[in-house]
């Protein structure tokens, strides 16, 4: 009688070790999916943060309307000016200290990065024409061209 007793009680000690090592998996299982999500999940935000910046100054250059779009430097940051008819105002779009600024604001008022809205962040920022009706805006997750209406 006594064998059994044993016998039973490593049989119970075998179930809880079985167990264990199973609940040991799964939660491994739950933590390594949740981290290589997290990981997918951020490499995705991080390169449409940086497509949306292209994309959003290819959009502003594109809603101008027929209005001048300049390729210019406001106070040494690269930018572009797109000037808004008669009204004498001007978008001004940017690049300061590694992110995209815009500026609704007189034509001949100076930039203020402190007050202006923030784009996105990019290392780079070039925009220039190509030939006469097309430009080309480069930023550092590559490059857009926009056939600018005059």
């Amino acid at each position: 009688m006594e064998k059994t007793r044993k016998t039973k009680s490593i049989g119970d000690i075998l179930s809880a070790l079985t167990i264990a090592v199973l609940f040991l998996v799964i939660l491994l299982l739950v933590v390594f999916t949740a981290r290589s999500y997290q990981h997918g999940a951020d490499s995705q935000y991080e390169n449409d943060a940086q497509r949306i910046v292209c994309a959003y100054v290819a959009t502003a250059v594109k809603d101008h309307n027929g209005d001048e779009v300049t390729p210019t430097e406001f106070d040494g940051y690269p930018g572009v000016s797109i000037e808004d008819g008669d009204t004498g105002f001007t978008h001004k779009i940017y690049l300061a200290d590694g992110t995209l600024m815009e500026e609704y604001s007189k034509a001949d008022a100076p930039i203020d990065p402190e007050t202006a809205n923030k784009i996105g962040e990019t290392s780079l920022f070039e925009i220039s024409y190509i030939s006469e009706d097309l430009l080309e805006i480069k930023t550092d997750r590559g490059a857009s061209y926009v056939n600018v209406r005059r």
